[in-house]
């Protein structure tokens, strides 16, 4: 048979070592990557069943003579065969220290354990060239392994106590100390692992091991450490799982990602995986970057580019970290930041398409209360979206979730008045950032409310070009639209509209003084093309008292009568002045004015809800004190008489600080709105007619504690639930 030759490959665990007198050696420290190595980059796989303690001896528990470990780790084309020679060391002090020598090589016959498995080649080698130990001085250079000629597997010969050992059972087989060589251990693990098809691990002449259950074969170094091998085979249940041994796998990741700048696809895959782990929680993350610098180089702007790959796959793996990314990585300016900047842009590049979306839209997401805040700025927002980026693949998902809840808010108050149920958890968004529009829904939609908090949006949106969204945020921020998103939000941009709408808010074009002016003679005039033209010269430079005369606060009145209208498809719908009046209510008293809803927000304030509590719940105790009624028969008719299935509970939970999140906060203005609109509604019909009960001045919308309100109130509710107890 022809002779082969195999590269034996090998790296040894990264020390300082420092000569001794007798030439040997003492360790100074660890220096965190392995020395002494023949092959650039360490296989994956091979790097992660290291960091998951799956060689490892227990520290301090090593003997004089090395100990052997030998495993088959990865499968297919990315199978290694790998043995560790353990050796024991001391440090400067004299303290114990276990050192590792790794030696490995391509196993090309996984898919064959049974029949040719690479281990014995190594152990071969081991055997021809006598057991290496632990040298920190024999220096070794990548891509020189060491070479090793065989012809075939050598046959041995097995004791037949050995041979005829039972190889069924799933836990480890533990051998008598000295009973067999290091190959035979390695032939007893391959028949094993055939039977209960399990990786190929042995241990030979080890006094205690970390993970002993992971073990096919396991022949200790002495009776005492086979004592001890038995007893924790016995104590640690089978299957049982550790969250740290995904964390051990997970530096390994981690380190590999930050300090090179090739992406390798089995170590994205590490870390994509353990998203999966529930048992990984966000604290468990937090731990392991910080483990690797990341708060340190927050507190002290570091931004090397291992430090910045670090924090980029942080903010991708921890959404609610996004934020901080953005202002410690744009907190870098000049020349310098921009070559970090693209440091981070080229590894999201190579790892975006391996990485869960849904993680990277949960941080987007996150992104829009800071937003609002002034936390971030739009243009800094907008730089996630741009191609190749990791956050690239969440745009649509944004804006269409975006969308979605806008139009949940439009499809509920299109539907009926404040006293349903609003769908709080339909929202798409977590954190709710929709609040301020919904508690003002109608004086915004009326035309004379404002919210600027909500410009940032309209700008991100107009960075986006999606500007049927931009100028919704731009009406409800600033009261109109500029005049490029309102073309740019138009079905027809060459049709001379100056509003239409947009998921039920009508859009204004914020409109020139010229252009005010012109419109206005051409609404009521006949004019000619020629005067139209000159007198667009002479207004440029004409004052603004003319512009004052005649161009109004509020163009919609002059504009065409055609108010095209965009819904979620763009579709255009025509309305008119007299379908609106056709659409509102007819009855005098639930219809409600621009002042009256005013009032009505004034008084879902925190401090006139206050009185409103006061007032109901000392309502509740009289009555229930005199009367002898039941505290929930009393709240129950007060909101019969309110007509409103408001939550009281929950109101008062809320005004006394205690919203638990974003959605509860969110639910409880919304009934506090339900309660004040409800009393507002009350109290106005009771100040209606030549005989009212109620001053119309003094319709406020809370309830005063033995005011006018408190009690009709309290005699109302007295007066029917005796009726309803006889």
């Amino acid at each position: 048979m022809n002779p082969s030759t195999i590269e034996i490959h090998e790296f040894s665990t990264g020390i300082r070592p420092e000569r001794t007198a007798d030439g040997g050696w003492v360790s100074l420290g660890f220096i965190g990557q392995y020395m002494n190595v023949t092959l650039s980059p360490i296989p994956q796989v091979v790097e992660r069943s290291i960091a998951n303690r799956e060689f490892a001896v227990t520290e301090g528990a090593s003997n004089e003579e090395p100990a052997i470990i030998g495993r088959v780790v990865g499968k297919g084309d990315d199978a290694w065969a790998v043995v560790a020679v353990v050796t024991r060391g001391r440090d400067e002090k004299g303290r114990s220290v276990s050192v590792y020598r790794y030696f490995l090589c391509h196993d090309n016959n996984n898919s064959m354990p049974g029949v040719n498995n690479s281990l014995w080649k190594i152990l071969a080698w081991i055997d021809n060239e006598g057991i290496p130990r632990f040298d920190p001085f024999d220096v070794k250079v990548i891509g020189q392994p060491n070479l090793f000629t065989y012809y075939s597997q050598r046959h041995l010969d097995i004791p037949p106590e050995v041979a005829n050992l039972e190889l069924n059972q799933l836990e480890p087989l533990v051998l008598s100390p000295h009973q067999c060589n290091f190959r035979v251990v390695n032939v007893l693990a391959i028949r094993k692992s055939q039977k209960n098809d399990q990786p190929i691990s042995w241990a030979f002449s080890v006094e205690a091991l970390e993970k002993p259950r992971n073990f096919q074969i396991i022949q200790p170094a002495s009776t005492r450490a086979y004592e001890i091998l038995q007893r924790a085979i016995k104590q640690i249940p089978q299957g049982s799982t550790s969250v740290v041994e995904d964390e051990e796998a997970l530096k390994s990741a981690i380190r590999n990602l930050m300090n090179s700048s090739q992406v390798k696809p089995e170590v994205v895959q590490v870390i994509t995986d353990a998203l999966k782990n529930q048992q990984i929680t966000a604290k468990h993350w937090h731990s392991l970057f910080d483990g690797q610098g990341a708060k340190t180089a927050i507190i002290q702007k570091i931004y090397s580019p291992q430090i910045v790959r670090l924090m980029t796959l942080r903010a991708m793996v921890i959404p609610e970290t996004l934020p901080e990314f953005l202002n410690w990585l744009n907190g870098k300016l000049g020349k310098s930041g921009d070559e970090h900047q693209v440091v981070s842009f080229n590894f999201q590049s190579a790892i975006c398409s391996q990485f869960p979306k849904d993680n990277l839209t949960e941080g987007i997401k996150l992104l829009v209360p800071k937003l609002l805040q002034g936390d971030i700025t739009p243009e800094l927002f907008c730089c996630l979206f741009i191609k190749d980026r990791a956050w690239y693949v969440c745009r649509n998902d944004f804006i269409n979730d975006v969308r979605y809840d806008l139009e949940l808010i439009y499809r509920f108050f299109q539907s009926g008045t404040v006293s349903n149920i609003f769908p709080i958890d339909g929202f798409k968004f977590k954190e709710v950032p929709w609040e301020k529009i919904i508690q003002s829904w109608r004086p915004i939609t009326q035309g004379y409310y404002r919210i600027d908090d909500y410009e940032p949006l309209a700008q991100l949106f107009e960075l986006l070009r999606e500007y049927p969204l931009s100028a919704y945020f731009y009406q409800i921020s600033r009261g109109n639209v500029p005049k490029n998103v309102f073309l740019g939000a138009s079905p027809n941009p060459k049709n001379k509209v100056y509003s239409l709408t947009f998921l039920g808010l009508t859009l204004k074009k914020d409109i020139s003084l010229i252009e005010g002016i012109v419109n206005f003679f051409l609404a009521r005039y006949i004019v000619p093309i020629q005067f139209v033209i000159i007198f667009s010269i002479i207004l440029s430079g004409g004052s603004f008292w003319i512009g004052s005369q005649f161009f109004p606060k509020s163009t919609s009145d002059t504009a065409s009568s055609k108010q095209p209208t965009l819904s979620g498809n763009q579709k255009v719908v025509k309305t008119t002045a007299t379908a609106k009046k056709q659409a509102a209510s007819t009855d005098p008293v639930d219809e409600i004015t621009k002042d009256e809803e005013q009032t009505i927000i004034e008084a879902s304030e925190t401090k006139n809800v206050n009185k409103t509590i006061t007032a109901i719940d000392k309502l509740i105790e009289q009555l229930n004190k005199d009367n002898k009624f039941k505290e929930e028969d009393v709240l129950d008719e007060i909101k019969n008489i309110l007509d409103s299935q408001f939550d009281y509970e929950l109101i008062k939970k809320g005004n006394n600080g205690t919203q638990q999140n974003e959605r509860e906060k969110l639910k409880q203005s919304f009934e506090r709105i339900k309660l004040s609109e409800a009393i507002y509604l009350y109290e106005k019909k009771k100040a209606q007619g030549s005989n009212s009960e109620i001053d119309p001045n003094k319709v406020s919308g809370y309830i005063v504690l033995n005011g006018n309100t408190y009690e009709l109130l309290k005699k109302e509710i007295k007066d029917n639930l005796t009726k309803k107890n006889n």
